[in-house]
């Protein structure tokens, strides 16, 4: 072959080396314009970089009571809330050039390759901390030539459009460190219960080191395989200057400490009645993974005295207690007790639970006929009493006070709780008015408009909350406020995304309001609910319903009003026999009522101890007759807080 030829022929041999190159690039550059489509837009999309937080929920006294979260229990930090040496031991056990390449490290990469031959097993990753962090946000867990290239793609990508404080920071809150704990904030509370800004060297290191394997270092497992991962940190550090040779000898000396796991759940039935509110307004994503911050209404004190209170039946057996207490000026739910053991019961009885009120609604129809003009001391047969109803014949007796004979002020029926009296009432009033004075109030439950209901014999029932709330509109002069566990919802910005409607809204009169609560601390006084006194004035009203299968106390004393429920929440079960009685709503409901009021009294600071002339209340000496000012000739005359506009202008013209 002529020189000629063998030139032509390496000139051909070139121009298809070089055609297939062109055409091996092009591949590539169509493979890679196809690509890109697909990846996430960091440059216009802010929340590109989103984690799910979890959120946090605070009583009123600032503490933490619950932590809600997903899969994903995250609390997002800055980057100058951790600690230097998190950060440090965190670049120098993953990715000891992170401050020096662009997102991928071919040098790491060849020598990840080299340790691992040399080793025979995995033990350094070539994947940088920007392509850990863009695995995790962005491409999963395949094992594929797409998901490694679009790793590559998007880390060069997030390196040019943010500082490497930027990226450290992204990883450090997203990463998993076992146990739950997404991020360095939740794993630092979650191993040694305090924020990561307060972690020392050892604890940074421990922390650093379960990123590898959070399972194989675990040190809640396995304690000795953490502290032997935390030395090779720590070694690490050392090796490339982060720390000192003496900080290395004096961290290396440190026990493993881990704080308790927690086992106390505080005020559970209240947290989940916050829960389910929340998730009805923004919806369960954001409440589990937005990073909200709920500050609730919730009386720490108040709780607490409460489940101490509900411990007056806690014996083998015994019924269940259900206790809501809120602050009838503005709505709030300070304290809740949902049953004995949410462990095993998650229902929540103050909240969810629906059971008859008994006599406690009677409250209610007293209302509708002060509305409409009777007056307390008109009399009333006492008698037991039948009547032709849309269903037959309604047939009434008197059960919880036998009373049957003669007749009785409608006063005086009251603080007796005489059922034949009622039922006579609400045939005069109807009982469509008791249903519209019951929903005024705060009953939201759907209500039968049924002569019946006088004595509490509804279809559904009612719940402790529903009954505190309406009677907390009596004790408010009559202006109801919706009740709420929410005071305000924030983001992690500190932006209001809730806050609760509590503004007040005119329920019945100011007069019928304070006649009804008169007559309610007649019953307390001196009629069905006197094991309620607790040396304090008080209104409130007992219920006891057929066979005595639910028995209630609801009332208010200063500006808390408080719903008691005694019964088996699981079937209509009598309780014929408790600790020896029968339980009516004059006992045990009572009781723990009177229990309740009388520590919060003691515990609680002046707003729930008002002293005449403080605030918008004033303390006036009333006659129970005349409902004006008592003189001395007055009998039984009664002290009660009220707005001065409500202040009775005239003394006594009967005595």
């Amino acid at each position: 072959m002529s020189l000629g030829q063998r030139v032509g022929t390496m000139l051909k041999v070139v121009a298809a080396v070089l055609v297939a190159l062109v055409i091996v690039t092009l591949g590539l550059a169509v493979y890679l314009y196809d690509l890109s489509k697909t990846l996430p837009d960091l440059k216009d999309d802010p929340r590109a970089f989103a984690t799910a937080q979890t959120s946090i929920v605070y009583a009123s006294d600032g503490s933490v009571i619950a932590e809600w979260h997903g899969e994903e229990d995250r609390t997002v930090v800055s980057y100058t809330d951790m600690p230097i040496h998190l950060r440090n031991a965190v670049v120098a056990v993953e990715d000891r050039r992170f401050w020096e390449h662009n997102g991928v490290d071919i040098e790491g990469i060849m020598r990840a390759l080299r340790t691992n031959t040399r080793a025979g097993e995995v033990r350094e990753g070539g994947s940088t901390i920007t392509q850990q962090l863009v695995k995790m946000l962005f491409t999963g867990g395949e094992r594929t030539l797409d998901r490694k290239v679009r790793e590559a793609l998007l880390a060069y990508e997030i390196e040019a459009r943010a500082d490497k404080q930027q990226v450290l920071e992204a990883y450090l809150n997203t990463v998993y460190f076992g146990n739950g704990a997404y991020g360095v904030e939740s794993a630092a509370r979650r191993y040694f219960g305090k924020r990561v800004s307060a972690l020392d060297l050892a604890e940074c290191a421990t922390l650093a080191g379960l990123i590898r394997s959070p399972s194989r270092f675990d040190p809640t497992n396995d304690p000795q395989a953490a502290v032997k991962r935390r030395d090779l940190v720590l070694a690490q550090m050392r090796e490339q200057g982060y720390i000192t040779s003496d900080e290395l000898v004096h961290a290396r000396r440190q026990k493993l400490k881990l704080a308790s796991p927690k086992t106390k759940v505080v005020a559970p039935y209240f947290v989940e009645y916050v829960k389910k509110e929340l998730i009805d307004v923004l919806g369960s994503e954001r409440v589990f993974a937005g990073g909200l911050r709920v500050h609730t209404t919730l009386d720490p004190e108040l709780q607490a005295l409460a489940e101490e209170s509900a411990r007056l039946l806690d014996r083998p057996g015994d019924p269940e207690v259900a206790i809501v207490s809120l602050r009838h000026s503005d709505g709030s739910v300070l304290a809740m007790v949902g049953g004995r053991d949410f462990t095993k019961n998650q229902f929540n009885l103050a909240a969810q639970g629906r059971r008859q009120p008994g006599s406690a609604f009677k409250t209610f129809v007293l209302v509708a006929a002060l509305e409409q003009g009777v007056d307390p001391h008109q009399v009333f047969s006492a008698t037991p009493y039948s009547v032709r109803v849309k269903d037959g014949v309604w047939n009434v007796q008197n059960y919880e006070n036998d009373r049957t004979s003669g007749a009785l002020t409608l006063k005086a029926a009251t603080s007796w709780s005489v059922n034949a009296v009622y039922a006579r009432l609400i045939m005069q009033v109807g009982p469509e008015k008791v249903v519209d004075v019951a929903r005024r109030l705060g009953i939201t439950t759907p209500l039968n408009a049924d002569p019946a209901i006088a004595l509490g014999g509804l279809k559904t029932g009612v719940s402790p909350l529903e009954m505190a709330a309406a009677y907390g509109t009596i004790a408010n002069n009559g202006m109801r406020v919706v009740p709420s566990g929410i005071v305000r919802v924030t983001d992690a910005q500190g932006e209001v995304v809730y806050e609760p409607e509590s503004t007040p809204k005119r329920a019945v009169s100011r007069a019928v309001a304070v006649k009804t609560a008169l007559m309610l601390h007649d019953v307390v006084e001196k009629g069905t609910g006197t094991e309620a006194r607790f040396g304090r004035w008080a209104a409130g009203k007992t219920g006891t319903t057929q066979s005595y299968r639910d028995a209630w106390f609801v009332g208010w004393s200063g500006d808390i009003s408080t719903a008691v429920w005694v019964g088996y929440p699981q079937a209509q079960v009598d309780m014929m026999n408790v600790h020896g009685i029968r339980v009516t709503g004059g006992s045990f409901p009572a009781r723990i009522w009177a229990r309740f009021m009388k520590g919060a009294e003691e515990s609680r600071s002046s707003a729930i101890k008002p002293t005449p002339g403080e605030g918008d209340r004033v303390l006036v000496t009333v006659c129970q007759t005349s409902m004006q000012l008592a003189n001395k000739r007055c009998p039984q005359p009664v002290e009660i807080y009220l707005s001065p506009d409500l202040v009775p202008q005239a003394t006594c013209s009967l005595h």
